[in-house]
């Protein structure tokens, strides 16, 4: 991943009177802390300021503290008792700073630089009065003769949110009351500048406008909209406007087909240096790799600018109790409060619920479980064998009566660590390193691989059954043969369709002569899997890659509607064949009791590496 270049910063401004540099640098430092995108975007405004000049820009304080100052000599926002006037956060005098002190030369004349900006932050962080006052400065006090100002959202009601707060201020304002008329019966429909002839008004998908001459178009919550149309026609909108601004808001979403995710992708590579867009501002809130705001409150303010003024943080400790609690929250909270864009609208299990079927049952050595204890012991095992550029895994299943014990490995490409761990937003370097993954060499994860481990462990534990799916499953039998060793296989598909049936020469016959039906199918595991966790009858190692596969799974309901559930690979860019591993091994011993009990080999030397 290219990082932007870091300059010296010796002879930048320290001028008290810039804030946005002032904000840039305290962040590039670590003096203000941020998220990773965030003090990339700062280190970009600190790269233009050393060499932006080579590219046709140039940094303009003056016009930068006029659009600042604004805000608080203008406008206002409720206060506890009454209106106060409206004082940016460090944060947003940034983003307005950028937005309106940056400029390009166009000919013999500068205007703005930038015509779209992403900014995406914790829900109640202020970002719908933020762009109601953008809005109107660029509704009255932009110097541009029929603007034309549009809040644009997926749905009426939400295109009013930004606008209402807009009317609000207006109303709070003498000045702005004064100059600035109000259309509409029983509420405002429109804000018209008279003098300059522009108007400012809410539209919606729902009630789709073309032909409009765009000069502002604030787009509020894109993660929630169904479709680019609204987004698209504001763009489309701005010909023959010589300094238009597209200023998008939202929280963090799930869909990565969605206008919001290409934005988002969009601004980290801008930020990043990984593409080139100088027209194209991005403030992207968000957490480091391996942070978890569920458990540690001391990254709350990467995502949460507005921690005490804007926000309580008792309501994010409520918003986090809830989530580690109550089914369903969990992504919620993470998308809108701490700016995770997750794998799905809703989670699958909780985290409380994940954590109190945890244990220390082994430990890892490069990747490979350390088990002493279990040697000789009845186990089911599972294969899942995924994509070979990024992970597969191995799940190991000891039945003790009702219970459940259970582990996983993980295997990865060494090689492509550094560069997936951006994509992914896992700290594969670190995994493999702690021990926890075992990093293969290489680009892929060859069967070799897979097959050398099954191979050692085949003599060490007592193999019952080893699941597996068909994907690439045929090479790896191939590879065992080569090695001398033949587990007992079972199919167990990923699908929703059962299995055909079992092999006789492993399995037997039935009481008719023919061979056996195979039981093992997703759907039935998936339930099983979520069961045992509900009910607490599953001990399962501790582990960050475990937990973090299990966060990112998605359910699939089946289009027939029987109401069978899969994981759904997919839609998952986070991985989660650990979990898919897992289903598998314990489907497996859910089909025979074990012979003899766990415990009797408890005290038993040794599984090595």
């Amino acid at each position: 991943m290219k990082r932007p270049t870091t300059r010296s910063t010796a002879n930048i401004s320290t001028d008290p009177e810039d804030p946005v540099t002032a904000y840039a640098l305290d962040v590039v430092s670590g003096r203000h802390i941020e998220g990773p995108y965030v003090r990339a975007a700062c280190q970009r405004h600190l790269n233009d300021l050393a060499s932006g000049r080579d590219r046709g820009l140039r940094w303009n304080l003056e016009a930068a503290l006029r659009a600042i100052n604004y805000f608080p000599a203008v406008l206002t926002v409720e206060g506890d008792e009454e209106p106060i006037a409206f004082e940016l956060l460090p944060a947003w005098k940034f983003v307005v700073g950028c937005l309106f002190g940056w400029q390009r030369r166009n000919g013999g004349t500068w205007y703005r630089r930038f015509v779209d900006a992403y900014v995406e932050a914790g829900k109640g962080s202020g970002k719908s009065p933020l762009a109601a006052g953008i809005g109107l400065f660029m509704l009255h006090a932009d110097g541009e003769l029929a603007a034309e100002v549009y809040s644009a959202a997926g749905k009426k009601e939400q295109a009013r949110i930004l606008f209402d707060d807009a009317v609000a201020m207006v109303k709070r304002s003498r000045r702005l009351d004064k100059v600035l008329g109000k259309t509409g019966k029983k509420v405002v429909n429109q804000l018209t500048h008279h003098k300059s002839n522009s108007i400012f008004r809410p539209i919606s998908s729902d009630h789709q406008k073309s032909g409009a001459r765009v000069h502002c178009g604030l787009v509020d919550e894109l993660h929630e909209h169904k479709n680019r149309y609204t987004v698209d026609m504001l763009k489309h909108g701005f010909k023959r406007r010589k300094q238009p601004l597209r200023f998008v808001i939202t929280n963090s979403g799930f869909n990565r087909q969605s206008i919001c995710w290409e934005m988002h992708d969009h601004g980290v590579k801008v930020v990043e240096g990984d593409r080139v867009d100088d027209r194209f501002f991005a403030f992207i809130m968000a957490l480091d790799i391996g942070e978890d705001p569920l458990e540690d409150e001391s990254c709350w303010e990467k995502t949460n600018p507005g921690i005490g003024v804007t926000i309580t943080r008792d309501y994010l400790q409520s918003q986090v109790s809830d989530a580690r609690e109550i089914p369903g929250r969990e992504n919620d909270v993470r998308r809108l409060n701490f700016c995770e864009w997750t794998e799905a609208e809703s989670t699958w299990l909780t985290r409380n619920t994940v954590a109190a079927c945890e244990e220390q049952l082994i430990e890892y050595r490069d990747g490979f479980a350390f088990a002493p204890m279990f040697r000789g012991a009845e186990c089911y095992i599972a294969v899942d064998l995924g994509f070979s550029f990024d992970l597969a895994a191995i799940a190991y299943a000891f039945p003790e009566g009702k219970n459940l014990l259970t582990w996983i490995e993980y295997f990865t490409p060494a090689g492509t660590a550094i560069a997936r761990e951006a994509r992914d937003r896992a700290p594969y370097p670190r995994w493999i390193k702690e021990g926890l993954i075992h990093g293969v060499p290489g680009n892929v994860v060859r069967i070799d691989h897979i097959a050398a481990r099954l191979a050692d462990v085949s003599g060490q534990l007592d193999i019952v059954h080893a699941a597996y799916d068909r994907y690439r499953h045929k090479d790896l039998e191939d590879k065992m043969s080569e090695l001398g060793v033949d587990l007992p296989w079972i199919e167990h598909p990923q699908g929703f369709r059962r299995a055909g049936q079992l092999d006789p020469l492993v399995f037997g016959y039935g009481d008719d002569g023919k061979p056996m039906d195979n039981p093992l199918w997703m759907p039935g595991s998936v339930d099983q899997l979520e069961t045992r966790f509900l009910e607490k009858t599953i001990r399962i190692h501790n582990t960050e890659v475990t937990r973090w596969n299990i966060s990112n799974v998605i359910i699939r309901h089946d289009p027939a509607g029987t109401g069978n559930r899969v994981f759904d690979k997919r839609k998952s860019t986070g991985r989660i064949d650990g979990v898919v591993a897992l289903a598998m091994g314990d489907g497996a011993a859910e089909m025979k009791l074990p012979k003899r009990s766990l415990a009797a080999f408890l005290k038993r030397p040794v599984m090595t590496k």
